[in-house]
C-alpha cells in the first residue's frame, strides 16, 4: 500500500473519496474528485464503472485516512495494487492548505 501527501493531488489527479454522503454533501475537495462511500464501494465495479487504467493511481481520500486505508485493502485484495492511500485525509488536506469546499 502507498501513501501519499495530500498537497501531492493535482487537478489531473484521479482522486475517489471514501467518506460518507453526509460528511461529503458538508465539505469536499476542490479538486475533481470521484465520491463513493466505503460502505458501498466494490472496487472491481468501481473499475468498471470508471473505465481506470490499471496504470492511473486511485487517489484514496478519507475524513482521516483509516476508511481510506480500508479501501486500500479493498483494492488490493480484489487485484488492484495502482492505489494510494492519501495520509491524513481532509483533515491533513486542510491543514497543508489543499483547498476545500463548505457548505
Amino acid at each position: 500500500m502507498r501513501f501519499i501527501k495530500p498537497t501531492s493531488l493535482q487537478d489531473d489527479s484521479f482522486i475517489l473519496d471514501v467518506r460518507s454522503l453526509e460528511e461529503h454533501q458538508l465539505e469536499e475537495l476542490k479538486l475533481p474528485h470521484i465520491h463513493k462511500s466505503l460502505a458501498d464501494l466494490d472496487p472491481c465495479e468501481f473499475m468498471q464503472e470508471n473505465q481506470t487504467a490499471q496504470d492511473k493511481t486511485i487517489n484514496i481520500i478519507c475524513a482521516s485516512g483509516a476508511r481510506a486505508s480500508q479501501a486500500a485493502e479493498m483494492f488490493e485484495k480484489a487485484g488492484f495494487d495502482n492505489v494510494a492511500v492519501v495520509i491524513g485525509g481532509m483533515v491533513e488536506a486542510e491543514y497543508e492548505g489543499v483547498e476545500i469546499i463548505r457548505r
